[in-house]
């Protein structure tokens, strides 16, 4: 639909303004997701596949060679891999190399081509979609160049993909300015009004504000529609940027124009400010005295402590609180304390569906922590709220599960029935101890027999005193392989628990998560957008942090819950290459993927400090997110105060140890060459003592294994260290 173009000329999504950069340098960058509040550059989330999307190899191999066999635009020579934001970078490493590079390029090419050549720009995101269809970032650079060259109903499905793919509200100006352009303000509208402004950045909420207008002028509610503008420009904080004060200034102007007041719109025409050209200003004094560069961690700082800083937590319970029936050290004193001092609304967010949020409540009052029953947000609550929008109420429902499960659906206006044959409209699975072979089974029954099936979570392990015990997930598991069908699950990773426990704080602004379990907790809260404290009182390790997933990073480090009370240092990078952080040491990895401690290299069984750990995540993450592989032992975290203790590398044998280790294997070749001689004068001749047979092409066998196995170690040693490559070194982040 063509008319589009002319209603985005009175007011519509501008085309100067897409994807997470806002200064018009888009060159090189590429579709660069900007920093607000959650990640929403982190892997998202796929109901229908319950859990983080893994490329398939097989698909991906697919993809590529379908790509290659269409006529994929020339990509300029001067466009590498490497101009790709590394934050987006990293969001490629499920691909292939080759085919990660060429879709990379693809990319940058897009982003370097939208504003000039939209056409063009267009044909690059296609090619990488064809390649990588499966990755949000590059749906996104889809959706905005179908927009640039007016595809607006193809724009829609990419939007819509990105929003499937990432969990996240993305693109909601776009998709509510492609609405107007097939003609459909009053959905254009009803997209801007169910969108939740207050998880949006002000540049954001302008671009909605700017298409709210335009589509009340499409129907002809000029009045309205100028009213819209207006209220937004009497908003926006004097000292805001120009260009968004500008774009609105632009907008009312069309709109007073509409209604024939022209002297009004010549006059705030001319007022419009005008945007200079980015000039940076340095201080050289501060350059020449400075080791500080301008590379970014996501490992984040905090000036106050984080209890300050935040509205309201939403803690974990298993490995955050308690750990089985024991308490975690320093979690109720803290909580109850950054509640009390701080005035931090405490949450608690849970996949355990078999309590009622009374049940967890009592529990972490037993344990200290002075948990109040209705802020309590389980597994069992947020499914039985996915299943009321899905099935109509007073619906019959078979409740595999315990007490939690069973009291969250009845809430949610179910009926329970216990058996298949009560003809049941859907089963809802979640943990409990007596869950048996008979309740399985009668799960099957009822899902074989057409019901709906449901889980809480999916978690395949629940941490116990013990150790790790069948989770939900495990149990789930068994009923989809009996039945072929996929349960539809809830709980952790996905965002919907999240914002649900948020919900409960009330009209908060700062949300902080903590967690100790990056595949559930600290993914979770990325795709819910909320950053998270992660801990190492549960399952994930200091090692896992550091080696984690693009999509499990979490923004806060900390031991347990006493750096909640703590402000946190910004990590900082040094023109060297080396990370610090607070009080810690330098921290580098060398070219072979080796951590460094100063001059040290952190070794198996060390202990690091806080800040030291903090240090060496930013330097390890900037590693992996450059392509590199990070070689990272296991470790343990202490506090500042306790200094680190690294365990030595084994030192080399001296040479005069090397000396008499070698006379003493002489002397005793010598002698077992003596006893040989005399067995053999015994022998009869023309006899051969079998065992020495044996020993001897044993010996020779080892001694060959021995020469194979140093002559292929000198090989791997040799791929292990490459030759410098000085553009490489050299390259400007």
């Amino acid at each position: 639909n063509n008319d589009g173009d002319d209603r985005r000329g009175r007011g519509g999504f501008g085309r100067d303004d897409r994807g997470g950069s806002r200064d018009g340098g888009r060159g090189g960058r590429g579709f660069n997701r900007d920093d607000r509040g959650g990640d929403r550059g982190g892997r998202g989330f796929d109901r229908d596949d319950q859990g983080a999307r893994r490329f398939d190899e097989r698909r991906e191999s697919q993809a590529s060679r379908a790509a290659r066999s269409n006529n994929e635009p020339e990509i300029p020579g001067d466009i590498k891999a490497e101009d790709l934001d590394r934050q987006v970078q990293a969001q490629l490493r499920t691909l292939s190399g080759v085919n990660a590079e060429t879709v990379a390029r693809h990319l940058v090419a897009a982003g370097r081509l939208i504003d000039d050549e939209p056409e063009l720009a267009y044909q690059h995101a296609q090619a990488a979609a064809a390649r990588a269809g499966r990755v949000d970032v590059v749906r996104e650079a889809a959706a905005l160049t179908a927009y640039a060259v007016g595809k607006y109903d193809e724009a829609l499905k990419e939007v819509r993909a990105v929003r499937r793919l990432s969990g996240s509200d993305a693109l909601r100006a776009v998709e509510a300015d492609c609405e107007r352009a097939a003609g459909k303000p009053e959905k254009a509208l009803e997209i801007i009004n169910e969108t939740d402004f207050e998880s949006l950045d002000t540049a954001e909420q302008a671009e909605l504000i700017i298409v709210a207008s335009a589509a009340r002028a499409d129907l002809g509610e000029n009045e309205a529609a100028l009213v819209i503008v207006d209220d937004a420009l009497s908003q926006l904080p004097e000292d805001y940027d120009d260009e968004v004060r500008g774009r609105l200034m632009s907008v009312k102007v069309d709109r007073l124009r509409e209604l024939g007041r022209e002297a009004e719109a010549d006059e705030l025409e001319a007022a419009i400010p005008e945007i200079p050209e980015d000039i940076d200003i340095y201080d050289l004094e501060e350059i020449v005295e400075s080791d500080i560069d301008d590379v970014r961690s996501a490992v984040r700082g905090c000036k106050v402590p984080l209890a300050e800083a935040y509205d309201a937590a939403l803690y974990d319970l298993d490995g955050v609180c308690y750990r089985g029936n024991e308490p975690i050290p320093n979690a109720a004193e803290f909580i109850n304390a950054s509640r009390e001092e701080n005035g931090l609304q405490d949450i608690y967010v849970t996949n355990n569906a078999s309590r009622t949020p009374a049940q967890v409540a009592e529990k972490l009052q037993g344990l200290g922590i002075e948990a109040l029953a209705e802020n309590v947000m389980t597994a069992a609550m947020d499914i039985a709220g996915i299943m009321a929008g899905d099935l109509e109420a007073g619906a019959k429902i078979l409740v595999i599960g315990g007490d939690g499960l069973r009291e969250a659906i009845s809430d949610a206006g179910f009926t329970i029935v216990e058996s298949a044959d009560d003809n049941p409209d859907a089963v809802v699975q979640g943990w409990s101890a007596d869950i048996d072979w008979a309740r399985l089974s009668e799960a099957s029954y009822a899902i074989n027999n057409g019901a709906r099936f449901y889980a809480s979570n999916t978690d395949a392990s629940l941490p116990q005193e013990r150790g790790f015990a069948l989770g939900n997930g495990s149990l789930v598991k068994a009923v989809e392989h009996c039945t072929g069908r996929n349960a539809f699950a809830g709980g952790k990773p996905f965002p919907g628990i999240y914002r649900k426990a948020a919900e409960l704080a009330g009209d908060v602004k700062q949300v902080l998560t903590v967690g100790d379990r990056l595949d559930t907790d600290i993914q979770g809260a990325r795709a819910a957008r909320y950053l998270a404290m992660h801990v190492l009182t549960g399952v994930s390790t200091a090692r896992d942090i550091v080696l984690s997933d693009y999509n499990q990073r979490p923004a806060y480090l900390a031991i347990d819950m006493r750096q909640l009370a703590e402000p946190h240092p910004h990590p900082r990078h040094h023109t060297d290459g080396h990370w610090t952080c607070g009080s810690s040491e330098s921290v580098h990895v060398d070219r072979w993927g080796n951590i460094f401690i100063d001059e040290d290299p952190l070794t198996e069984g060390s202990a690091i400090t806080l800040d030291n750990y903090r240090a060496v995540v930013a330097a390890a993450w900037e590693t992996i997110d450059n392509g590199h592989k990070v070689r990272c032992p296991n470790f343990t975290v202490v506090t500042n105060e306790e200094g680190n203790v690294l365990v030595p590398v084994p030192e080399r044998e001296t040479e005069a140890e090397e000396e008499a280790v070698a006379e003493e294997l002489t002397s005793e070749e010598q002698v077992e060459t003596e006893e040989n001689e005399e067995v053999a004068q015994t022998e009869e001749p023309g006899t051969v003592d079998a065992e020495l047979v044996v020993e001897v092409e044993e010996s020779a066998i080892d001694s060959a294994e021995v020469e194979d196995a140093e002559e292929t170690d000198a090989v791997l040693f040799e791929l292990d260290q490459p030759e410098a490559d000085p553009e490489l070194e050299n390259l400007d982040d």
